[in-house]
Formats: C-alpha cells, sequence, structure tokens
C-alpha cells in the first residue's frame, strides 16, 4: 500500500488476434488493483484482528496511481494503537513525530514505528499491521472500541423449560407441571426482561410466581447498566435481597481484559430419575430431571447475582432431599485507578415480607496499586442502617480481603440493637502443587448485629406480635471450596459451610469431600457429604432440618470402545444415614450422527428394603428444541415425566426456534442456505433462512462461520464468516448474503466455427 503500484501493460501481440485478424482491445486490464478515492465502510484488523467497521477516507496523492488510506488520532486509537508509545519509541533512534489533529494520508509509519498498511477493496478490508510494543491495553484478542458495538435489532425473546411429571403411588395418582419463562422485547437499546415460574398440580391448582421484571440499558460512557424495575442485588459484599427500583452498577465485561463472576455448579447423586429444584432467596430458579447417578448442574445463568443456593432432590418415589451449595463471590482485586460501583434504591421486594420498606444500598470499589484495593458501602432502610469498610490484597501467598461492617437496627416498640461483623476472605491458585482455594471466608458477627435482609425480617415479625428473643442471629460462617490435583493420581476437592447462631440457634452444617479418577478408560468417584438442612432463622421462623451423611461410590466403565457413539456401564452405590443402602446399575449413551440423542436404562435395589425400581429415559436434541422422557416403576409406583426446553425469537422476518437463548444472541440470515451449520452451537439454518446463535459474548469479538455442509448445492454462500461486538441483551443480525447458481462450463465457438477469442465477454441474456 505504501509503495507506488507498479503499472502492468500487456503485449496484445502475444495474444490470439480476434475474428478478423481484428486486435483485441486490453486497456481495462493494463492498470492493476487501482483503488478510486472516496469514502468507504470496511472491516478495520489490526494485527489480523478485527477492532470493527469503519467509515475510511481513500485520497488521491501525487506520484501515487491508487488512492491512499487516511487516518486520524480517533481510528487509531480505536484500532488498539498506542500513540503516546509510538512517539516515545522503543529507544531514541525509533521516536516519531507526535501524530498531530485532522486527517493525514502520509504512509503511517511515519507515525508508528514499523507500521503497514494494506488495503483489500475486493473484501471490504482494511489490514493494519504495528509492532506489539505499540499496542495498547485495549487491543486485546476479543476487546472492542465501544464505537463498533452493536447494540441489535428490535426483536422479542422467549425461553422456555417445562416439565410434567404423572406419578402413581398405590393406585392414587398425582400429575403436576413446571414451567420456567425468561421473556424479553428489545427495543433500540432497551432491554425489557421478566423471569418467572409457573407452577401446576391437579391438588393444589396453578401458581406463577415472577422472581424479576425490569427494563435495563448500557451506558457506555459509563461503563454501566441502568435498570429500572424488580430485580435483586449481589451478595458480595451485603445481603442479597430483592427489591423494586432503580440500580446503576459498573459492568466490567465493557473493559478489556474483564473479570468473569464466579458461579457454583451443583453437584449431587439421585437414586432414580429425580427432579432437581434450585431456590435461591425464596424464589424457585431452576428445575430440571436428571438420570440415576451422580449430576453436575453449571447453567445456573441467575446465580450470578449470588446467594446460597437450597438444592431439592426429589426422587421418583416422591423422597425428597435438600442440601445448600454456599454461593458467595471470590476475592476480586482491581487494576490501579480501576472503579466498580453499584447503587440501589427502590424498596425491598422480598415475596416472604408483608412490610416492605424503602431501602437505599451502595458499594464503591477503587484500585489503589497493584496490590491493594479499596471498598466501602452502606446499606439503609427508615429503621436500619449499616456501613462497611475494606480491603482487598494481592499478596505472594494468595488474594485476601478483610472487611468491617457496623449495623443499627431500630426493634419495632422502642428497642435498638446494635453490632459489628468481621470478615475475612482468601483465594488461591497453587499451580505447582495443583491446589485452589476457588472460595476459603470467615465470618463472625456480635450480637446486635443484622444483615439488611435478616432486620427486615425480624421488624416484620416483631410488628406481627412474636418476641424479639425468638429469632436467632448467626454468629460465625465457615465457607470453603477447596480442589487439589493429584497429576495422574486423580482430583480431591471439599467444599461446604457450617454456621453457629447467638442465642441457642445451634449449627447449621454442609460438608461435602470427594475424590475421582480414572484408570486407563474406567473412571471411578469416591464422595462424602455430611448434610445439616440451614437455619432459616427470619425467613422461616424457629425450625430446624434433620441431618443425614451420605456416602457414594461411583464407578463407570465403557462399553465398544472410547467413541461418542459407545454406551457406558455404571454403578453408584449410596448409603445414606436415613434412607438405607442403594445399588444402581445402568447403562448410557448417545445416538444418531452428532450425538443428538442420548439415552439410559437403569435399576435400583434397596438392600435394606429388599425391593428394586426400574428407570429409563430418552432425550433428543433438535436445533429448535430439546426433548426428554423419562419413565420410573418401582414397588407401589410409577412416574412418567416428560420435558421440552428452547427458545424462540420474534423479528421482521417472522419466528425462529432456537435451542435455550443466553444474554445475547446472534440472528443469522442466509436467504435459501436451509441446512448449513451456523456457528458451533448445532444451530441450522431453517426453510425461511434464518438460524440463532444463541450465546455471544457482549461487548467482545465474535466470530459467526457459516459451514455449507448441508444445504442445497446450486446455493452459493457469497461470505461464510462475519465479526460482531454484540452489547448485552442485544439480538444481533448476521446477514450472509447468498447466490441461487448452478456451475457450468460452457464450450462454444464462433458461427465459422472458430474458438471464441480470448478475452471475450460471456453475458447472462
Amino acid at each position: 500500500m505504501d509503495a507506488p503500484s507498479r503499472r502492468i501493460v500487456f503485449d496484445a501481440q502475444m495474444l490470439a488476434l480476434g475474428p478478423g485478424g481484428r486486435s483485441i482491445d486490453t486497456s481495462r486490464f493494463e492498470r492493476g488493483d487501482v483503488i478510486e478515492p472516496g469514502r468507504y465502510r470496511l472491516d478495520l484488523l489490526l494485527n489480523s484482528r478485527w477492532r470493527g467497521v469503519e467509515e475510511v477516507e481513500l485520497r488521491r496523492q501525487p506520484g501515487r496511481e491508487s488512492a491512499v488510506f487516511c487516518y486520524d488520532r480517533g481510528l487509531l486509537e480505536r484500532a488498539g494503537i498506542d500513540l503516546e508509545k509510538s512517539a516515545r519509541g522503543q529507544d531514541r533512534s525509533s521516536a516519531r513525530d507526535p501524530l498531530p489533529e485532522g486527517l493525514h494520508c502520509d504512509p503511517l509509519e511515519r507515525y508508528v514505528p514499523g507500521a503497514r498498511v494494506k488495503l483489500d477493496i475486493a473484501e471490504q478490508s482494511v489490514y493494519v499491521s504495528v509492532p506489539s510494543y505499540y499496542l495498547s491495553l485495549d487491543s486485546s484478542k476479543t476487546y472492542v472500541d465501544p464505537a463498533s458495538w452493536d447494540s441489535g435489532i428490535s426483536a422479542a425473546l422467549l425461553n422456555y423449560n417445562s416439565n410434567l411429571h404423572v406419578r402413581e403411588n398405590h393406585g392414587r395418582s398425582a400429575t403436576s407441571g413446571y414451567a420456567g419463562m425468561n421473556a424479553g422485547f428489545n427495543f433500540g437499546r432497551a432491554r425489557l426482561r421478566h423471569n418467572g415460574t409457573a407452577t401446576w398440580s391437579r391438588r393444589m391448582g396453578s401458581h406463577y410466581q415472577r422472581s424479576a421484571t425490569y427494563v435495563q440499558t448500557d451506558l457506555p460512557a459509563w461503563r454501566a447498566q441502568l435498570l429500572l424495575g424488580e430485580n435483586s442485588t449481589s451478595s458480595e459484599f451485603f445481603d442479597a435481597v430483592s427489591f423494586r427500583g432503580v440500580q446503576l452498577s459498573s459492568d466490567d465485561r465493557m473493559l478489556p481484559d474483564s473479570l468473569r463472576y464466579y458461579a457454583p455448579v451443583v453437584r449431587g447423586t439421585a437414586s432414580t430419575n429425580a427432579r432437581v429444584s434450585v431456590y435461591q432467596r425464596g424464589y424457585l430458579i431452576y428445575e430440571t430431571t436428571v438420570a440415576p447417578g451422580a449430576f453436575a448442574l453449571d447453567e445456573l445463568q441467575t446465580a450470578s447475582y449470588g446467594g446460597d443456593l437450597e438444592v431439592r432432590v426429589t426422587e421418583a418415589s416422591g423422597e425428597v432431599r435438600s442440601f445448600i451449595v454456599p454461593f458467595a463471590t471470590t476475592v476480586q482485586l482491581l487494576r490501579p485507578g480501576t472503579t466498580r460501583y453499584s447503587l440501589t434504591a427502590g424498596r425491598l421486594n422480598d415475596p416472604s415480607l408483608e412490610r416492605r420498606p424503602n431501602m437505599l444500598q451502595g458499594v464503591y470499589q477503587r484500585g489503589l496499586g497493584n496490590d491493594v484495593t479499596a471498598y466501602a458501602g452502606g446499606a439503609f432502610t427508615g429503621s436500619y442502617m449499616s456501613g462497611l469498610m475494606g480491603a482487598a490484597l494481592n499478596t505472594p501467598v494468595g488474594g485476601f480481603s478483610g472487611d468491617v461492617t457496623l449495623a443499627r437496627t431500630e426493634v419495632p416498640g422502642g428497642d435498638r440493637l446494635s453490632g459489628s461483623s468481621y470478615r475475612l476472605a482468601y483465594s488461591k491458585n497453587l499451580p505447582n502443587t495443583g491446589t485452589n482455594f476457588s472460595l476459603l471466608a470467615y465470618r463472625y458477627s456480635t450480637g446486635g448485629y443484622l444483615g439488611l435482609r435478616d432486620a427486615a425480617f425480624m421488624q416484620d415479625r416483631v410488628e406481627r406480635g412474636e418476641p424479639l428473643e425468638s429469632f436467632s442471629r448467626l454468629r460465625n460462617r465457615l465457607d470453603a471450596n477447596i480442589s487439589q490435583q493429584l497429576g495422574n493420581g486423580g482430583n480431591l476437592y471439599l467444599n461446604g459451610s457450617s454456621q453457629r447462631y447467638w442465642s441457642g440457634g445451634g449449627r447449621a452444617v454442609n460438608f461435602s469431600v470427594g475424590y475421582s479418577n480414572q484408570w486407563r478408560d474406567v473412571s471411578y468417584s469416591i464422595s462424602a457429604q455430611r448434610l445439616r438442612s440451614q437455619y432459616e432463622g427470619f425467613s422461616s421462623g424457629d425450625r430446624r432440618g434433620e441431618t443425614s451423611t451420605l456416602f457414594s461410590l461411583n464407578l463407570s466403565i465403557p462399553l465398544g470402545g472410547a467413541g461418542r457413539g459407545s454406551p457406558t456401564l455404571s454403578s453408584y452405590l449410596t448409603r445414606d444415614s436415613n434412607s438405607g443402602t442403594q445399588l444402581t446399575s445402568g447403562v448410557s449413551g448417545m445416538l444418531g450422527k452428532r450425538g443428538e440423542a442420548s439415552y439410559s436404562l437403569s435399576a435400583s435395589h434397596d438392600r435394606d428394603s429388599r425391593q428394586t425400581s426400574k428407570s429409563a429415559s430418552l432425550d433428543y436434541r433438535l436445533p429448535q428444541v430439546e426433548l426428554g422422557s423419562s419413565l420410573s416403576q418401582g414397588p407401589g409406583y410409577r412416574q412418567l415425566s416428560v420435558k421440552a426446553a428452547g427458545g424462540l425469537v420474534a423479528h421482521s422476518g417472522g419466528i425462529t426456534a432456537a435451542q435455550t437463548l443466553g444474554e445475547t444472541i446472534g440472528l443469522v440470515h442466509a436467504p435459501n442456505a436451509r441446512g448449513a451449520a451456523a456457528g458451533y452451537s448445532g444451530s441450522r439454518i431453517d426453510r425461511h433462512g434464518y438460524a440463532v446463535i444463541p450465546n455471544l459474548l457482549p461487548y467482545q469479538l465474535n466470530s459467526v462461520d457459516l459451514d455449507p455442509n448441508g444445504m442445497a448445492d446450486e446455493i452459493e454462500l457469497r461470505s461464510s464468516s462475519r465479526n460482531v461486538a454484540p452489547t448485552a441483551g442485544a439480538v444481533v443480525r448476521l446477514d450472509y448474503p447468498t447466490r441461487v447458481a448452478r456451475p457450468l462450463l460452457v464450450d462454444s465457438r464462433m458461427p465459422s466455427g472458430e474458438p471464441l477469442p480470448f478475452a471475450a465477454e460471456v453475458l447472462d441474456a
């Protein structure tokens, strides 16, 4: 690009003459790759990484046959070039003059040492390459300048997850259903969202519970999200509470190399085809059916806002087990000069409260240096106030955070409670030893301390006549989540929590320890779990759950090789201090070319009752929906379950069905390309030319490719790849031009029988 284009002149005498000995006009081929001046909308790539779409001006320069690339400070900075570094250079010899304001068409190397520019008008792209030393912090592989963020199109969204259970127990039948719904509508940068669950049974009728309804939009200049409506606060520093009001919070995803939120994986063991329900702060947030054996649920997207998870496992026989999965955000340090904040104002909106006071809660964090982050916050209602101060430290032995919270609560009737709470948290990954302390935290609270949520419940109950002395207050709590890699020796983990209460409230314990390994193709694991139902304090009155200990031994052996479709033989031996010993054995596997179907067959034997139960399940994953069914039978009972989960997107081109939608999605449009694979999610173009990419990364570079395998031979993709950087919650439209064409080899001659002359034009008349 920076060198003048070479003029290429064809010698017509070297070519065959046309009919009658006439020479062939080759003037249109005399100049190669000449670019005309003007304004072009081009993809900008820095060191082969897409940085966005820019309006680029190309101008004619003296001595240049082609127009050249022109630039200003804004364009180069958006691309990810550090102009201060380029002016200084790596040493005195490489220093350059600072780039003045305005548009410049000089070779870029004049201002950025070693810079090169290449224009490809056919691909509508401009390629810029610079030494990595001159890249800014914003030039990571996935970061895209805010000017290139795509807010998407107007569209309506629906996620659904439904289950239907029919159970017959000793001649008495019961039918129940569940439907989880996440609905939304996008208009410009506004996102309307509603989350709720519906339950139904013949005995209890139907019930609908909404957990969140709000409008949200991003504020790129503030790197923040603005929310108006019903949602929940974070549990990182204060109690997670449901509110109705307004919330302004920073969004780290808008930053280069942003930090991600920690979310727990729910692990457990089922003896039959069981229903697993997950509750958070009293809301049912997730429910699914699992096959017998160990299960792991890692798709709890709503858990990113924190709060312990109560997990209920309902076996086909009707037996219910519950346990608590502790959840709190890990220690997070901020870069120097970086801030993180959240401010919420409104009214408490917990469904268990009759009295819902106005509230204000805010937190501010600031990175003071490479090793220190300070934070402070407060929470207030008309009769409650608390203040927090703390710091996070980065040390050679790990990340620490510690804080102190002071609180004062007005008790109805004139009394007052005052107290303090002290917290210390630790996080460390030791790659040399394979040890990972993803969460280790301890909190101690004095007798008069109450968090915002507990204070609201206490005040609510006292106003209804319950004595203050009937409420126990948290004294201390220990959370642990530790894993140890043993190399070829397997993996060891420990996680759980322990809580003690003032006023004789007792102790709540939930700890599990396990070991897993693999010998050749055989996988095995052993685990132990100690459960004591969490004391639920003010939200559930003065009751405790039962204590139980569960031991399990799991063994998995592949049958017929390690291929995708090969079945696996599994056995699970469990010993529960309450329900006795069970042995479950079964076979499971996948069917179909892409493993879209999965099945399982199993039988369980209870040693104490000497009774046997049988289970079977079949799941099928289509590009538009996930379907499943299961059947269980045992002494005196039978259970049938069916489920369906997926998503719908309504847009200007119609309604497109898809698998479960994530927060940010892509709508692919490739006319007539039915059957082509879109992205890596298993989505395929439907008969209307649309497909949904269910999970895109917001504020980051996403490359979405189409695979033509599966579409008709006469369809040609004019483009098979698109780059996009969507905003959070966006539905971005990705157009892939197609052409209906059939490749032909033409063998034609002149009326005289002579071959067509070289360079003759062939037109479609």
